[in-house]
């Protein structure tokens, strides 16, 4: 069978799959961290069915890498909202810092056990300590959806994690930018790690702007889609070429583009439903990646990484409950609850493992799906039982939100004109 059939064959299955499970979890998209396509992903590659082999994966990297940085562009582009309100700036700040806070923890850990069981030594070893501190630090923003669409969650602790949740992915996806800027084979080794870093923001700068003005004035759809696939493309692509990293500049394209361009609603409501679609193939090829003989005691770094994710996550639930009162009658135990890792860390440490090949790139990918096995078990149950204990959860089915054309604007220019709806706004997704 050639690699195209099996290929399109697991994407059909995967888009099939998410379809029919999509009535009983977060309106299609399946578990809250995307585990059931990794474990699918695991199944089919060569540590088990042997399906889908390494080899013909690897001729299909760059489609791949070229997908995770979608994703990152559509993360972009709604970074700054949560269903339909604004992410405020408070909130965002202490999900960016608890996230950091998380990562250092991670890849300190790694650090110091890298160093006692000499395994790695120089770039190796910092790629494999901050790479998996970059890619365990991020909560999926879809573990708080599923508990308030399943559990009818409402409050100012259901917001604050929200937000927080939301504005944690700046710290993955620029990380990795940081981490790729590093690397010591860069083609851009003539020039500073300043320098580096600021071709990665400033070309994602460049080309959403580019965007907006090709994009114009007034909004059309069809032709939007080839200024938007066509500068993504070529921002990813030059990123690639140059050995940064593709991700973070089409994040920081996003960004541009819900900042600056008049139809940021309507781009976001053009591109949101192509999450799931590219999301689920990436993962689940992600997942045949996985290679658990990566190097020598790779399960005793994952019970490192592991274990100081979760110690710092009890030091965030201790941070959240001094800082928020609504979250005291949760306890620390609040923090646990935030420890889902979603599809796009899984994404990123693909994106590291394509670029960066080698036992390190390959053991973080392992770390990352270890990850979200762990944060799936353990994270949306700890959430609902602690929302339980804060009094945000509610023994009702949870509300539809109404469409959009029906929901009053969050921000728009005058006070009860419907017509103008945010900027801002998330578009619903469909069930």
């Amino acid at each position: 069978m050639s690699g195209v059939a099996v290929l399109l064959g697991l994407l059909i299955v995967a888009y099939v799959g998410s379809m029919l499970v999509g009535g009983r979890t977060i309106r299609g998209f399946g578990l809250p961290s995307g585990a059931e396509y990794l474990v699918l992903g695991v199944v089919v590659g060569p540590n088990v069915l042997g399906i889908l082999p390494r080899s013909m994966v690897r001729s299909f990297e760059p489609i791949f890498v070229c997908a995770a940085a979608w994703l990152a562009l559509i993360v972009g582009l709604s970074y700054f909202v949560v269903g339909h309100r604004r992410v405020k700036l408070g909130r965002a700040l202490v999900g960016i810092l608890l996230a950091a806070l998380v990562g250092a923890a991670v890849a300190a850990a790694l650090w110091f056990a890298l160093g006692k069981l000499n395994l790695l030594a120089g770039y190796p070893r910092l790629e494999l300590a901050l790479g998996a501190g970059f890619v365990g630090c991020e909560t999926t923003r879809h573990t708080v959806r599923w508990v308030v669409e399943r559990h009818g969650a409402s409050g100012p602790l259901s917001d604050w994690l929200a937000d927080m949740a939301r504005s944690s992915a700046l710290v993955p996806v620029l990380g990795l930018g940081v981490l790729f800027a590093l690397a010591p084979d860069s083609p851009l080794t003539a020039f500073t790690i300043q320098a580096r870093l600021g071709t990665t923001a400033g070309l994602g700068v460049l080309m959403g702007l580019v965007a907006v003005v090709l994009l114009g004035r007034e909004f059309r759809r069809d032709e939007s889609w080839g200024i938007l696939l066509g500068t993504s493309v070529l921002a990813a692509g030059i990123a690639a070429r140059v050995g940064l990293a593709a991700v973070a500049t089409l994040f920081v394209m996003g960004l541009t583009i819900a900042v600056v361009s008049p139809h940021r609603l309507d781009i976001k409501m053009m591109v949101q439903p192509t999450e799931k679609p590219v999301l689920l193939p990436v993962v689940l090829v992600a997942g045949a990646c996985v290679d658990f003989t990566a190097m020598p005691k790779i399960w005793l770094l994952v019970a490192v990484a592991l274990g100081a994710r979760l110690l710092a996550e009890l030091v965030r639930g201790v941070f959240l409950i001094a800082l928020l009162p609504a979250a005291r009658p949760a306890g620390p135990s609040i923090g646990i609850g935030m420890a889902s890792t979603g599809a796009i860390s899984l994404a990123l440490a693909f994106t590291l493992h394509v670029r960066l090949p080698g036992p390190a790139g390959n053991a973080v990918l392992v770390l990352a799906a270890a990850g979200i096995l762990l944060g799936e078990l353990i994270g949306p149950a700890m959430l609902r039982r602690s929302l339980e204990r804060a009094g945000e959860t509610h023994a009702v089915d949870a509300i539809e939100p109404a469409p959009l054309s029906l929901a009053r604007p969050a921000f728009s220019h005058h006070a009860g004109d419907d017509e103008h709806q945010s900027p801002f706004s998330e578009p619903p997704r469909s069930s």
